[in-house]
Formats: C-alpha cells, sequence, structure tokens
C-alpha cells in the first residue's frame, strides 16, 4: 500500500507539474507579441512568462507546506475558514480594494496580484460540504433537513458570485456542490427536484440579462454575428481548425496574433489546439483525468469520511472547471469567462489549484498511513491469536 501511496503521489505530482509547465510555455507562447508591443507591460516579452513564474513559486510552496499540515485542521476551523472567506469575497465590492475588468468586480488588488476571493471560495465551499456530510453520516437520509443548511449557504455564497458578476463560477460551485452529495448518498429524489430548480433558475438569470441572453444567442449561431458576439466563439475554432492533429508547433500560432481574444486565460486551450494540435489537446485532457482518477483513488483509502469527501470534492471541481473551459473552447458551451486550472495566467487560480493538490496529497498520506497501522494491528493480533501466551505445547 505505501507503494500505492507513492505512485498516486508520483502520478499527482508528474501531470500538475506537466500542465503547469505547459502552462508557462503556452502564456509566452500567446503574450509575447502582444507584450513586446506594448508600454503599459514595458515592451516586455515574457512579462506574463515572469509573472506566471513568481505566481507558480507560490503556488508550489504553498502546496508543500498544506501536504503537511493535517487536512483535520479544516474540520476543526470550517466556520473561521467559512467566515473569512465570505468576507474576504464580500471586498469585490468595496471601492479601492476591489479591481475590475471587462465590466467584472471580480478581483481584490493586492498590489503584487489581483486576487480572485471565488478561486478561494469554492474549495471552501467543499471543506463544508465534506464537514457537513461528516457529520451527518456517511449515507444521510434525514433528505431536507440535511440538506437544507449545505444548500443555504451555497447559495448565499454563489449569490455573491453573482453579483460581481461570475457565472461560471458559480455554474461550477453548484455542479460539483450537487456532485459531491450526490456521491454521498443524499436521496435521488430530492437532488432532482433541486437540480430542476437551480436549472430553471440559470435559465432565468440568462432570459432576464441582456448581456448573457446576447452571448447565448452569438453561441447559437456564431456565424451571424462574426465580427460581434460570435467572435472569440469562430477565432477559438479557426485555431483548432488551423492546428490539425500534431499543431503548427509552439510559437507557430497565427490566432495569437491580435485575433483571439484573452488567448492567455480564457482561451488558452485553443493557443494548445492550435500549436500542438488535437495530440497536444488530448494529452492535456488526460491529465486532468488522471488528477480526477487519482483524486477519487485517494478518497477511497481516505482515513475517515470527511478526508473522503474532501478528496473527492477537489478532484470534482478541478475536472468540472477543466472540462468546461475546454468545452467552451471548442463551442460546446457558451463563453463563461472561465480559466483553465494550472495552464491559464493568473495568480489566483494557479495559487489555490496548487494548493488543493497540497491538500490531496495529505490526505493520500494519512489515509496511507492509518490503512499501514491497521495493518500492523491486525497482524499483532492474529500472531497472538496464533500463539497464545498461555500456549503450553
Amino acid at each position: 500500500m505505501t507503494f500505492g501511496k507513492r505512485t498516486e503521489t508520483m502520478i499527482l505530482v508528474f501531470c500538475t507539474l506537466s500542465l503547469t509547465v505547459l502552462g508557462l510555455l503556452m502564456i509566452y507562447s500567446a503574450t509575447n507579441v502582444m507584450a513586446g508591443s506594448s508600454a503599459r507591460f514595458g515592451h516586455d516579452p515574457a512579462y506574463f512568462f515572469k509573472r506566471q513564474i513568481f505566481f507558480l513559486t507560490l503556488g508550489i510552496s504553498l502546496a508543500v507546506f498544506l501536504s503537511r499540515v493535517d487536512y483535520d485542521f479544516y474540520r476543526r476551523h470550517i466556520r473561521l475558514l467559512l467566515v473569512g472567506t465570505f468576507l474576504v469575497l464580500m471586498l469585490v465590492f468595496v471601492p479601492g480594494i476591489n479591481h475590475t475588468a471587462n465590466g467584472a468586480s471580480r478581483w481584490i488588488d493586492l498590489r503584487l496580484i489581483f486576487f480572485q476571493p471565488s478561486e478561494m471560495a469554492k474549495f471552501v465551499l467543499l471543506l463544508y460540504a465534506a464537514y457537513a456530510i461528516d457529520r451527518k453520516g456517511e449515507n444521510p437520509r434525514e433528505g431536507l433537513k440535511a440538506f437544507l443548511p449545505m444548500l443555504l449557504l451555497m447559495g448565499i455564497f454563489v449569490a455573491v458570485i453573482l453579483k460581481e458578476p461570475d457565472f461560471g463560477m458559480a455554474v461550477v460551485i453548484t455542479i460539483s456542490f450537487f456532485v459531491v452529495i450526490f456521491l454521498a448518498g443524499f436521496p435521488w429524489k430530492l437532488l432532482v427536484g433541486m437540480a430542476v430548480a437551480v436549472a430553471l433558475a440559470a435559465v432565468t438569470l440568462v432570459v432576464s440579462t441582456p448581456y448573457r441572453l446576447a452571448r447565448f444567442k452569438a453561441f447559437m449561431d456564431p456565424f451571424s454575428q462574426a465580427q460581434t458576439g460570435g467572435y472569440q466563439v469562430l477565432q477559438s475554432l479557426i485555431a483548432f481548425s488551423n492546428g490539425g492533429f500534431l499543431g503548427v508547433g509552439i510559437g507557430g500560432g497565427k490566432q495569437k496574433l491580435f485575433y483571439l481574444p484573452e488567448m492567455h486565460t480564457d482561451y488558452i486551450i485553443s493557443v494548445i489546439g492550435e500549436e500542438l494540435g488535437f495530440a497536444g489537446v488530448a494529452l492535456t485532457g488526460a491529465c486532468f483525468i488522471s488528477i480526477a482518477w487519482v483524486g477519487f483513488r485517494i478518497a477511497r483509502r481516505a482515513r475517515d469520511p470527511f478526508g473522503k469527501y474532501l478528496a473527492m470534492g477537489f478532484s470534482v471541481v478541478i475536472g468540472i472547471q477543466a472540462l468546461m473551459n475546454m468545452m467552451v473552447g471548442l463551442k460546446m458551451l457558451p463563453p463563461k469567462g472561465m480559466v483553465l486550472p494550472f495552464l491559464s495566467y493568473g495568480g489566483s487560480s494557479l495559487i489555490m489549484h496548487l494548493a488543493a493538490i497540497g491538500i490531496l496529497m495529505n490526505v493520500s498520506r494519512k489515509g496511507a498511513d492509518a490503512f499501514v497501522a491497521e495493518n500492523d494491528r491486525s497482524r499483532r493480533r492474529d500472531w497472538r491469536a496464533r500463539f497464545p501466551r498461555d500456549c503450553s505445547c
């Protein structure tokens, strides 16, 4: 089992580092012309690349630290984590502290970094879900009595995130939350009813908000709005079309040359598709699938239900966000302003996702230690049963 733990850790670390290194290469490739030609970035082609290395250093340091912090710490301090996260989340509405871009106030200005509190909130909410499920038991059958407190808290956080607005992150959190409590054994009839209610609410939000409705119409027929609402979608599809199976090579992409909007954040997968082709996109997807698979293996042998659902939640949310971002790039979902974990430029996303990997590694280590300790106790019991002290043979 110790070998199994090491294998899981190696796969987790290898896939995570592979994605982050690929992200560094793609960020430099996507931004060197833009940054080098702009006085705003000091005419430094490596501006975004250097910043991402700084974020990566912070993220890896935090991951190493959290991999050594017993995850039971989060259960003991879950209320403090929730209150602290909510207060930080509210700072995006405070003038002078918040940072606004593209009409959305999703960040707070920490001088060295524009921090996005919703990235932290999604993980803290899943920590709370694991805590609540652990308190109610692994297979809660109390229906609304067990479910409503979790739903209410999630609803409060999601409402604040929608106010920023950040519809994509709200969707990721909601889907991940429902998946985790489904895996925990909540009555499926209750979950179906609530899922229908949430879906109706999402449709209402889209229909009642002009820019969301316009974005959805452009997604449905981007060719009719090729220079307006459908521009992003079409430029992304052109990038994938240019890439073919093996791509045009790193640095050889053309869509990044002021054609593809947000190519280093929301549409980094399109840059990968053009420069590394279908093969590069497939390997990227394989890395995310491997991370999710390892996360569920870690959950299976966690030492307690809290660790089990914590590992499940983190694996689910990383997988869902990656899937949704890639589907947006491939015109399978409307644009949502969502980054690709580990690959897109941005300190908040990279640091928080690396922190989540560190916590997963701690759950793995503690689960393996508990398994080995239980095996040792079992062997000692078997030995005593075979050779009792009063044996007269």
